[in-house]
């Protein structure tokens, strides 16, 4: 068996596993965890990363063969900082130039 499809989205799947291959959990401080296994496609990586907040920015990475993905909210975001308190500078924004 191939190591990557070469049909279409959806094609090929680790064979003999009833785990998801890519899935999502949320902690209480608003963080979320995206969990991708071996057989995830960019398919599957689109439709989760689409239920992620808007406000949510990539932070950081675990796994070597099961791979987590941490989002974290943006900070200075008016619903993460305590009242009284002055926003920081927003981050960066990250774009691709043409």
């Amino acid at each position: 068996m191939p190591i990557f499809s070469s049909g279409p989205h959806g094609a090929w799947r680790t064979p003999g596993d009833d785990h998801p291959l890519i899935s999502a959990r949320a902690d209480h401080n608003g963080d979320h965890a995206v969990i991708l296994r071996p057989g995830a496609d960019i398919g599957d990586l689109v439709a989760l990363l689409t239920t992620l907040p808007p406000a949510a920015f990539f932070t950081e990475h675990f796994g070597d063969v099961d791979i987590v993905l941490i989002f974290r909210p943006v900070p200075g975001d008016p619903a993460t900082v305590p009242a009284g308190e002055t926003n920081p500078p927003d981050p960066a924004a990250a774009h691709a130039t043409p």
